[in-house]
């Protein structure tokens, strides 16, 4: 199964790396497989590389789903 994770865009390196935000966490992935991304997209981020763009209104909805299973695991004493 692949988890993929909603992130918005805040800087791009060249045409193969950039700086994402997911509810407060930067991290820096590969865009390589994502040409066309620009500063303020949002993507989707597997394994530390954007393998789609998607609107904001679909990357909220995926975040909002992402902090309900959160809150399910947690309230269950589970780590995600």
């Amino acid at each position: 199964m692949c988890l993929g994770v909603p992130a918005k865009v805040l800087e791009i390196f060249g045409n193969k790396e950039a700086v994402v935000e997911f509810g407060g966490i930067k991290r820096r992935i590969s865009v390589a497989m994502v040409p066309d991304v620009k500063i303020g997209d949002f993507v989707i981020v597997h394994a530390g590389f954007a393998i789609s763009k998607v609107d904001e209104v679909e990357a909220n909805e995926e975040r909002k789903l992402w902090d309900e299973l959160i809150k399910v695991a947690k309230r269950e004493g589970k780590e995600i």
